[in-house]
Parts: C-alpha cells; structure tokens; sequence
C-alpha cells in the first residue's frame, strides 16, 4: 500500500471518529456546538478520503470493494445531513445580557412541518475560546397559552422565564459554573 493511501486512510478514520464523537456527544463548548458540530459532513468526508485511500491499491477488485460503499456512505450522508438541515434549522433571535459574563441566546425553529414555532433558550458564559453554553428552556407555541413571552434576569445567578397565561418559570444557575440547576419546557 503506498505511503499517500495509508495517510488518507489514517485521516479517514480520524474524520469518522470525529463524527461519531460529535453525533453522540454534546459538548458545553460553544466552539465545538457551532463550529465542529457536523457529523454528517464529517461523516462523508471520511467517506470521500477511504475511496481517495482505495485508489491507491494495487487490486483493482479491492479498489472496488472499497470505493462502492464509500460513494454509497458519501450519498446517504449527505442525503440525510441536508434531510436533518432543513427540519432542524433554528434562526438566531437575539440575546439577552445578563450580569456579565453571562447573556442568554434566544432562537426559534419550526415545530416540525406544522405552523407551530418552538422557542429555545439557552444561557451562555463567555470566555473566548472556552465560552460555554447550557439549555435553559424549550417552549412550543401549538397551545397559545405555552407560547413564550419574555425571559429576564432576576439576580446574578437566576432567571425567570415567562410565558403568554402569565405562567413563570424561575431557573436558578450554579454560581460556581453558571450551568442551569433546572429547566423549562412546555410541549417540547
């Protein structure tokens, strides 16, 4: 095997580990959430990088026994990345500055394909490239009464959530970590 499969191989299995990572493990990291969190294009470049690997080999049957399912898993990949991208798309909404370093995100996504919306809130604590960020609430708008209204910050440490029946939701953060002790959802 020549020396450039077996460093496209070695980047193969790097880039299907690092799927496999991000699609079974959440991270807190905010870099890691919004930068790295693509484990379907990850998924089919490792793809694309085995058949690169496999043209390289000196049997043309074993060329083929490789590139097939590499192009089959480089189609399914991307199919069902872009099929998650569009019924999982959320649009940034805008942020709420709390005590600093803290501010919670604000975004909204489609409740499936029906008309409803759903509301996620989430609270982050900057720190440049070590900036976390923790769920605080999900509320889906198919009942009107659960829509949500407004978020505020009642203390350095805690928040209280509000929704449409004037229902509130009183979130306590850890002081030390800034994590969120409970959460809220409402048809989530």
């Amino acid at each position: 095997m020549p020396p450039r499969s077996l460093v496209l191989l070695a980047a193969s299995l790097c880039a299907g580990g690092l799927a496999a990572l991000v699609y079974f493990h959440d991270s807190d990291l905010v870099l890691l959430r919004e930068h790295l969190n693509h484990p379907f294009a990850l998924g089919a470049l490792a793809c694309l990088l085995m058949a690169s690997a496999a043209i390289g080999l000196r049997w043309r049957w074993l060329r083929l026994l490789i590139a097939i399912p590499a192009g089959l898993g480089v189609s399914a990949a991307l199919f069902v990345g872009l099929l998650a991208l569009a019924l999982t798309s959320t649009e940034e909404v805008g942020f709420v500055a709390g005590p600093a370093p803290y501010r919670i995100r604000l975004q909204q996504s489609p409740a499936g394909l029906g008309p409803d919306g759903v509301m996620w809130l989430s609270v982050r604590r900057d720190g440049g490239l070590f900036s976390k960020e923790w769920e605080l609430g999900c509320f889906n708008d198919d009942d009107p009464d659960d829509t949500f209204e407004s978020v505020k910050w009642t203390g350095p440490s805690s928040v209280e959530i509000r929704v449409a029946d004037g229902r509130t939701f009183p979130i306590t953060l850890d002081p030390v970590s800034g994590r969120p002790q409970t959460t809220a959802a409402l048809n989530c």
